[in-house]
């Protein structure tokens, strides 16, 4: 009969070194995302924006690329008046802005220029 003579198992031992990689690669990311974090809320869309919110346009006026950002911010180049989603229509005086996709299909909203 053969008897092993190599050192004893350690079946726990597997398990334990697992968990010690989770939690290395867990840190690992939790220390990175802390390292590239401005502090800046994240991008919202246009579409996602509610009345009173102001938007920066980084496109251009016949193709704008609308998001949300603070009112007091210097890049804020529109205040939205009217949430016109269901109507499709603004007053002459405010601006038009319509967005395809996001929950409802499409976004319709009315914009008032903002003078700085």
């Amino acid at each position: 009969m053969f008897t092993p003579t190599g050192p004893e198992q350690r079946p726990w031992l597997r398990p334990l070194i697992a968990v010690a990689i989770l939690a290395a690669v867990g840190t690992g990311f939790w220390g990175l995302s802390a390292l590239t974090d401005d502090g800046k809320p994240p991008v919202k869309a246009a579409r996602d924006a509610r009345v009173g919110d102001c938007l920066e346009n980084r496109g251009t006026h016949t193709d704008p690329v609308l998001f949300t950002i603070p009112c007091n911010d210097t890049k804020a180049d529109y205040k939205i008046v009217i949430d016109a989603t269901l109507q499709g229509t603004c007053p002459q005086e405010l601006d038009k802005y319509t967005e395809r996709g996001g929950r409802q299909g499409q976004t319709t909203l009315c914009l008032k220029p903002i003078r700085h």
